[in-house]
């Protein structure tokens, strides 16, 4: 009953031994790299949002800034004199 294995059949054994740990390596290397890559994504849109709201405040700082900048306009526009007496100050 208990023949020896040939030389094949030792082969194919160990090849198929081989295969077997190759395919657990590449269930556990899927898993691993799944999730680094999930983490990876929940990373770079954290980056991204911060960016996002980083440049919202700065378009917001802009807009107050170009505001008040007409508003300032509009003030020495309605007052000719105040302007006229800055001129005639800067002689």
């Amino acid at each position: 009953m208990n023949k020896p294995m040939s030389e094949k059949e030792k082969l194919v054994s160990m090849l198929t031994e081989i295969y077997d740990q190759l395919e657990e390596l590449d269930s556990v290397l899927e898993a691993s790299f799944s999730d680094l890559r999930i983490s990876l994504n929940k990373d770079e849109q954290s980056k991204i949002n911060d960016s996002a709201l980083k440049l919202s405040f700065i378009e917001n700082k802009i807009d107050q800034v170009n505001l008040a900048f007409f508003e300032n306009s509009l003030e020495s526009s309605k007052n000719p004199a105040a302007k006229r007496l800055e001129l005639e100050l800067g002689f």
